[in-house]
């Protein structure tokens, strides 16, 4: 049944795809908003560097506790309407955040914006794969989370030259607008089937407690939820305070700071991101485990790239290394997010998703910002920068270990276990 229904779905597909993917860019752009203006809120609000750590954190924590929240309702209720609220209501705490005069002010903008994108962010994977087949679904979130350097290198951009030339309440309402209007796109799609290129379509949904039996017969989902959970951590605390790294250790202005900062997000992660989901896919064909083995080759070959970029102090040494280290921690993004749809069952993607989501986050990037900012409290902003940079290389043995236990998880799928 999964290949009958596959065929005329592959022209539909494309124009959810379309429509998922830009608003993802537009979700990163919001969430990255806040990085490149970083010291120019400090000044503003006179914060110190524990304070600014934890607007990103509260945005974070806030948008991971609302996950299984909207994980279950994206299992009983029309998937794109929740999307659609989540996208209105993160642009209008976007825009929000430009009239706050305190730090509690802004802070609690922040993690409004966290509740409107967990709504949007925790669904859509399980739409994506009820309109590609498995063997597809690589590509696909490929296409889907290309969106995420883009977006983020748009965040850095927008944030870098418009708080820089007009401040940084400008930018949060400049950026808070578009979202009310593209959510109504979300509104004229047609709901997908669920399940329905799975060999079946799902039909009830299945408890917490099924749920949870479930899982703990698929292993590969906890291990998968670990190595993205130190990926998290490292992207979280990266993005958060590189482009204030560059400001106060390489003397760069905020606007070529971040700008900078930002193109090479566009460049090397939407790169990264597109031939890590084909790369993924075509080498999964021919190796079972392929989606494990290959994230974990590009965490370590990230490591001596990043180790580069922040010792240097030549420019093109830095930024060419920097590029470089984006490239290959982006391209697992395909890969891992496949190998995770591809174990759950149907009917409960949306809290399988949404209780990865919120562990990843919890203790990934909702903690780094803040710990990063801590540390640089304490010792300066390199060392912290440094150490948080390598530790994806523990999150490529999770997956070397876990190899053989993916592979398993895919025999029972197949099985029908």
């Amino acid at each position: 049944m999964a290949s009958a229904v596959a065929a005329p779905l592959r022209t539909r597909s494309a124009a959810p795809l379309a429509a998922l993917t830009c608003l993802n860019a537009l979700n990163y752009l919001d969430r990255f908003l806040v990085a490149p203006m970083l010291p120019l809120i400090i000044g503003s609000l006179g914060l110190s560097d524990r304070q600014a750590g934890s607007l990103q954190s509260a945005f974070i924590l806030v948008y991971a506790v609302v996950c299984p929240w909207a994980g279950w309702l994206g299992d009983r209720y029309p998937r794109l309407r929740l999307a659609a609220v989540g996208v209105m209501a993160w642009s209008l705490a976007t825009a929000a955040s430009g009239l706050a005069t305190t730090f509690a002010g802004l802070i609690l903008a922040r993690a409004l914006v966290g509740v409107g994108e967990a709504s949007y962010t925790v669904v859509t994977p399980s739409l994506i794969s009820d309109l590609y087949a498995p063997r597809q679904r690589g590509r696909a979130l490929a296409i889907f989370y290309a969106a995420m350097p883009f977006g983020v290198a748009m965040g850095y951009g927008l944030g870098g030259q418009i708080g820089a030339r007009h401040g940084w309440r400008t930018a949060f309402f400049v950026a808070g607008g578009p979202g009310l209007l593209l959510a109504l796109i979300l509104l004229v799609l047609h709901e997908p089937v669920r399940g329905q290129l799975d060999g079946a379509p799902s039909r009830a949904p299945m408890s917490w407690r099924q749920l949870m039996m479930a899982l703990r017969r698929r292993p590969s989902y906890f291990v998968n939820m670990a190595a993205q959970t130190v990926w998290s951590f490292t992207m979280g605390g990266l993005g958060a305070w590189m482009p204030t790294y560059f400001v106060r250790e390489r003397h760069l202005g905020i606007a070529q700071a971040g700008t900078m900062f930002g193109a090479l997000l566009l460049g090397a992660g939407f790169l990264g991101t597109i031939l890590g989901g084909v790369a993924g896919d075509r080498l999964a064909t021919r190796f079972r485990g392929a989606h494990f083995t290959f994230s974990a080759a590009s965490f370590l070959a990230s490591l001596p790239c990043t180790v580069v970029a922040i010792s240097s102090d030549r420019p093109w040494v830095y930024w060419s290394a920097m590029g470089l280290a984006l490239f290959f921690l982006f391209l697992n993004q395909g890969p891992l997010n496949a190998a995770l749809l591809n174990i759950l069952p149907g009917q409960a993607r949306g809290r399988g998703i949404g209780l990865h989501t919120t562990t990843i986050h919890i203790l990934g990037d909702a903690c780094s910002p803040l710990l990063v900012g801590i540390a640089s409290d304490m010792v300066g902003l390199r060392w912290p920068v440094m150490v948080t940079a390598l530790l994806v290389g523990v999150a490529a043995l999770l997956l070397l270990a876990g190899r053989r236990r993916f592979v398993a998880d895919l025999d029972a799928v197949a099985a029908r276990v």
